[in-house]
């Protein structure tokens, strides 16, 4: 079972290498992340809105990442599937 701080990390990269578009990058948001199970939840942003705070920066539609503690396999959850959640 992964550590939160490695499945963070895989989160990362999951983002910077296949998730994000490249005109608008993503990353994980500072102190959203919760342990279900054995799934970890991150909670992720346009890096332009985690400088900026400006919404005109956010990305639409965009929730959580997760990260399966047993295999590493991460996903981004739709907006509606991360609400559901409420983990943040």
């Amino acid at each position: 079972m992964l550590g939160i701080e490695e499945a963070a990390r895989l989160a990362q990269r999951f983002l910077d290498e296949e998730a994000g578009p490249s005109d608008v990058p993503l990353a994980l948001a500072e102190g959203e992340r919760a342990q279900v199970g054995g799934t970890f939840y991150f909670g992720c942003q346009s890096v332009a809105y985690l400088r900026s705070g400006d919404f005109s920066d956010m990305a639409i539609g965009v929730g959580y990442v997760s990260v399966d503690g047993k295999t590493g396999q991460c996903r981004v959850l739709g907006a509606v599937e991360s609400s559901e959640l409420d983990l943040f």
